[in-house]
């Protein structure tokens, strides 16, 4: 963990500081960018991106909090549930289980990078380029420092970026377009896919890893703040400067959250929505809707725009891994040294190590026995009860042991609330859906 330090006080300094949000945008932007967004602009065109925005505030509200938690009182946020009421540490139990059991989700993004390598390179196979990728997150992640690996976020996010805005470039959609179809609207019979876009944006029970690489960036003193109502080393002036430097950061990460899930709805939109056999939307198969971007970006651009989009998507895919990967170990690191006082015989790195072992091993297993779905689907169904959960866990510890003056205000508040109701709704819903079949 980097040693704490005075906050910066000048906007280029800030600017300096940031990282953790890199991290944060690497980790939630995934699959469902990838998948979801295209085939939902297909369906109903960027008329429904309303809801991506309702997404990113609630997101971007719970991760404010975590921060300023964290900031105040030096704790990652499973240190913090520890102080819940109740059976001790019963809500760290519940997510170091479903952070462990969501390894079995990266078995499909492992070999969806390796579908893309293959496309591209085809000497080796999609389950070989597969095992490459896993054991290249491994090994970037073994030595356990935080720079590298906010670096090479970093690095991936750009390219991200490039690729996005060159595939947004060589479509040219006619004039007026976005203004015409941008009109927000409740398209009929677009509830269910509304209702997955808020569950997916800018990922679930991810989020809650922010708390732990801004420790690691040194945005807060060491951890072991003792007692309720915690007091801070620092100045009040200092921690409202670390909560300026946390928005800039944390700012920036979900701007390009929600620049990345827009674009791929547009893209989606302009490809696939009328490219039907009889002018109407195309809407493919989950698993090919890569494979079909890609085809018509090839179509509308040349050869070099199919290597460009896979260079996107491997980007995306792989700083997936890598962000899960690295800050779910670091959780829980937490987690079981917390769980099983006598494991703080061994030191936070070998910790880290057995982590990133543990969900790589998950990972690498699963490549070759098939792609899990009633796990990946009933860990799924959690990611909204257990973030709606974190958020009311969160307000109370807020509450709980901060001072007033460091809590959040009221706009913040009414955001959580109005944010965790619709993920609970959200939650039913899918329950409902599911028991019906409809």
């Amino acid at each position: 963990m980097n040693e704490p330090s005075s906050p910066p006080e000048t906007l280029g300094a800030r600017l300096r500081r940031i990282g953790p949000g890199i991290l944060l945008a690497a980790a939630a932007i995934g699959s469902g960018e990838l998948i979801l967004t295209p085939r939902a602009g297909a369906m109903f065109g960027i008329s429904i991106g309303w809801v991506i925005l309702v997404s990113i505030a609630y997101k971007l509200a719970l991760t404010l909090g975590l921060a300023r938690y964290t900031i105040a009182t030096g704790e990652d946020i499973f240190e913090g549930f520890s102080h819940l009421p109740g059976p001790r540490n019963w809500f760290v139990w519940i997510l170091a289980l479903v952070f462990l059991v969501g390894a079995a989700g990266y078995a499909g993004i492992a070999l969806a990078c390796g579908s893309a390598l293959f496309t591209v390179f085809p000497a080796l196979s999609m389950i070989q380029w597969a095992v490459v990728v896993v054991a290249a997150t491994f090994l970037l992640l073994l030595k356990g420092a935080y720079g590298p690996v906010e670096k090479a976020a970093l690095v991936l996010a750009l390219i991200l970026i490039a690729g996005v805005l060159y595939s947004l470039s060589v479509l040219q959609p006619p004039s007026g377009w976005l203004l015409r179809e941008g009109i927000p609207r409740l398209p009929p019979g677009s509830g269910q896919t509304l209702i997955s876009l808020l569950g997916w944006t800018a990922g679930g029970t991810s989020t809650l890893l922010y708390s732990f690489w801004i420790l690691e960036k040194g945005y807060a003193r060491p951890r072991g703040n003792p007692g309720p109502a915690a007091d801070l080393s620092q100045s009040h002036a200092d921690f409202q400067s670390w909560i300026s430097l946390v928005r800039l950061d944390a700012g920036v990460s979900y701007t390009m959250m929600m620049f990345v899930s827009l674009a791929f709805l547009a893209i989606g939109s302009i490809t696939l929505g009328t490219a039907g056999p009889d002018g109407g939307p195309l809407v493919p198969a989950r698993e090919e809707t890569t494979a079909v971007l890609s085809r018509m970006l090839t179509a509308a651009a040349g050869p070099r725009a199919l290597y460009i989009f896979i260079l996107a998507v491997l980007a995306i895919l792989f700083s997936t891994i890598l962000g899960l990967v690295d800050g779910k170990a670091r959780a829980l690191r937490t987690a079981v040294r917390m769980i099983a006082p006598r494991s703080r015989r061994w030191s936070d790195l070998a910790w880290y190590r057995v982590g990133i072992a543990s969900l790589c091993l998950i990972i690498f297993a699963l490549l070759f026995t098939g792609e899990p779905v009633v796990l990946i689907v009933l860990v799924s169904a959690l990611e909204a009860p257990i973030l709606s959960l974190s958020a009311v866990m969160l307000v109370y510890l807020l509450h709980a042991r901060l001072r007033p003056e460091c809590r959040p205000g009221v706009v913040w508040h009414i955001v959580i609330v109005a944010g965790t109701i619709a993920y609970f709704a959200l939650f039913v819903h899918a329950l409902i859906a599911t028991v019906t079949g409809s």
